[in-house]
């Protein structure tokens, strides 16, 4: 058997006192496809980064070739044969195809003058080593659709003719015929002799286009073997680990659904991702959404919440219809948000606990042109108190929360408008199990009250432990929505296996 291509042979890497990866070997063959599964905050991106030269391992090895490497950047990496193609599209839509895979490395001539036809001419070399016809060199890129672009960004690694191609989530964003059409050009690279480490989210495709599957779960590879010596069950049984208990319980709830619903959606469509989505949040549910990346899940809430314009779609809320066409409209519906980047649209952060908690509720607390500093302190007090936020005072500057308590400031903003529906777009991303505990609590108090919530989460564990129903979302239709309820035999792996 021949050397392997690749070695990364115990890798560990810690951001601040976090380690995000501890002793992780990862190994790749000439010619192979590899996939690198786990959900999300197993350290995938983190490895990658580190081959590509984004990071920099703290510690362990990594081999070319047979030759030991180090290297610091992703200019020296695609110097030792190395491309990766992220998830989010890096092309500028104003360029051509060929300005865009050759840019920054144009050809000139004495004058300094670009050579576009050159760049034209090697941009149709390698799109016919693809066997790629439809592509247009001098067409913009702002004219492709989402699988062209996918094409461009994968002659634009080749241009630099890798050995080895990281591909990052690929068809997060693709249709299921540009999916089929990307497979046919990965395996054309695979005959070509290029490996090729597949990271997805999309466990059905890890089968399909994969030699080999490596498994990571919390820093730790805890599994690695042949595809046809694995199966979709046995793989998602490592994702998710049987040892790991379940933090935040849900609730015994008697939820009505013989009254009307306190919200329902129909038709929804919004741009090309989300088509035609219907569904129903009763009084004291909380209605989960499961879908893997670019499935359309929060496109779905931010269209609700007014930041996403939809096409077309019907939003009623205690049977009536309402217009929400921004978040001031959706606002005064009774409808609040914890967004899913909370530093960058859920928080003012060079402003103090109060502040950001008080802006959502400015007419709650003025009398007359003047605001009231003995109601303002007690909404913000009574806020820290019931959400135990971890703070010198209500004064002291967001920037300096912790993780945990910026996002409980978030979910008490939310709080504090007295709505009655609450959009939660992966709320516990970047907490710790104390912080998320204490805000599914008071989650749970909010519907017990009669309200309702919609429930986003990459955790899948914590969508079935926590919602009362989950809508499975695929490419951005409904799939199916399936029963949580205390009495429902729904688990983990149950919903991991329903979304691929």
């Amino acid at each position: 058997m021949k050397e392997p291509i690749l070695k990364m042979l115990g890798i560990s890497k810690s951001f601040s006192t976090v380690e995000v990866l501890h002793n992780v070997d990862f190994t790749l063959n000439i010619g192979e496809i590899h996939g690198l599964v786990g959900q999300n905050g197993a350290g995938k991106s983190t490895l990658m980064k580190i081959l590509n030269g984004v990071e920099v391992k703290d510690s362990g090895n990594i081999i070319i070739f047979g030759k030991e490497e180090e290297y610091n950047n992703p200019i020296q990496a695609r110097e030792k044969g190395i491309s990766m193609i992220f998830q989010e599209f890096s092309l500028v839509s104003s360029l051509t195809v060929s300005q865009n895979i050759f840019l920054t490395r144009e050809s000139h001539n004495f004058l300094r003058l670009l050579k576009d036809k050159e760049s034209e001419k090697n941009t149709i070399k390698i799109l016919k080593e693809l066997d790629v016809e439809n592509i247009n060199p001098n067409e913009y890129v702002e004219n492709l659709g989402t699988g062209p672009q996918q094409i461009v960004e994968i002659a634009k690694a080749l241009s630099h003719e890798p050995k080895i191609l990281i591909m990052d989530e690929p068809t997060a964003s693709l249709s299921s015929h540009e999916i089929e059409s990307l497979f046919i050009v990965i395996n054309k690279l695979k005959k070509r002799g290029i490996s090729i480490i597949f990271v997805s989210h999309y466990l059905r495709e890890i089968f399909e286009i994969c030699d080999r599957v490596t498994v990571l779960r919390d820093g730790n590879k805890v599994f690695e073997e042949k595809i046809l010596n694995t199966n979709l069950k046995e793989v998602i049984a490592k994702m998710t680990g049987k040892e790991q208990d379940l933090q935040v319980s849900k609730r015994k709830r008697q939820i009505d659904r013989s009254k009307p619903p306190l919200l329902e959606i129909n038709n929804l469509v919004v741009g090309d991702i989300v088509k035609g989505i219907s569904f129903k949040v009763w009084h004291g549910e909380i209605f989960g959404i499961a879908g893997l990346l670019g499935s359309g899940r929060s496109e779905i809430i931010n269209s609700i919440y007014g930041v996403y314009k939809k096409k077309k779609g019907e939003i009623i809320i205690d049977e009536k219809r309402t217009s929400i066409n921004s978040p001031n409209d959706a606002i005064r519906a009774g409808i609040a948000i914890v967004p899913e980047d909370r530093r960058e649209h859920g928080l003012i952060l060079d402003f103090s606990i109060k502040d950001n908690i008080l802006f959502s509720v400015i007419k709650k607390i003025l009398s007359f042109i003047f605001i009231n500093d003995k109601k303002a302190s007690k909404i913000t007090n009574d806020s820290i108190n019931k959400l135990n936020i971890k703070a010198s005072g209500f004064w002291q500057v967001v920037k300096f929360l912790s993780g945990g308590n910026q996002q409980k400031v978030v979910v008490a903003k939310s709080l504090v408008t007295d709505s009655k529906i609450l959009l939660l777009d992966d709320p516990s991303i970047g907490i710790d199990i104390q912080a998320k505990s204490e805000i599914m609590n008071i989650i749970n108090d909010f519907v017990e009250s009669g309200n309702g919530v919609i429930f986003v989460s990459s955790e899948f564990d914590e969508l079935v432990s926590f919602c009362d129903r989950i809508l499975v979302l695929k490419k951005g239709e409904v799939d199916s929505i399936v029963d949580c309820g205390i009495e429902a035999n729904m688990s983990e792996e149950i919903l991991l296996e329903k979304i691929q």
